[in-house]
């Protein structure tokens, strides 16, 4: 069974996937990244229909042992475990905003304006904090932006197999300026 990390972008999604499953993750400047195959649920609109999404996941899950996603809609219907990254405080929701918006190009914030609607970064954080509460519905594994901000976030990963840890110190080491 493949660990699915469902979240919105600038949430640290890749950062929990490399946890459960460091392969192929590598640093890019102060964030995570994988190989364009591992990837493919963040681009959801890619696929044809939820039969193509399966036929992916199936294939996915013989190489990772955890993927990231950002098709809440086809977890949901299809009633996949999963785990979903929320973020409740408004601080933590406009970094993560603005750190979207910072490492993306000028098309992909765009795009993501056309799709749900944000028309600035202060939308962005409260279409975050919106996306946060209707994913409670849907998982009760969750993982805070806030724990994976100030270094806590292995406390809520203790029902699943975590791979590495120094990905994540090395991380925080990254965003504190100490690396």
């Amino acid at each position: 069974m493949i660990d699915i990390v469902c979240y919105t972008g600038g949430a640290c999604g890749d950062l929990v996937a490399a946890i459960l499953d460091p392969r192929d993750a590598k640093f890019k400047n102060t964030t995570v990244v994988h190989a364009d195959s591992r990837i493919r649920l963040k681009k959801p609109h890619l696929f044809a229909n939820d039969a193509d999404k399966d036929q992916y996941l199936s294939e996915i899950s013989l190489q990772y042992a955890a993927v990231p996603s950002h098709d809440l809609d086809y977890h949901a219907r299809q009633k996949h475990k999963f785990i979903g990254i929320t973020v409740s405080d408004w601080k933590t929701a406009m970094w993560a905003a603005e750190r979207f918006k910072r490492l993306h190009r000028p098309q992909v914030w765009q795009e993501m304006q056309e799709k749900c609607g944000a028309r600035d970064v202060e939308g962005y954080a409260q279409m975050m904090i919106d996306f946060s509460n209707l994913i409670k519905n849907y998982t009760d594994d969750i993982v805070t932006l806030e724990a994976i901000v100030n270094g806590t976030v292995l406390e809520q990963l203790t029902q699943f197999q975590v791979r590495t840890k120094h990905l994540y110190t090395n991380w925080l080491d990254l965003q504190n300026g100490r690396f």
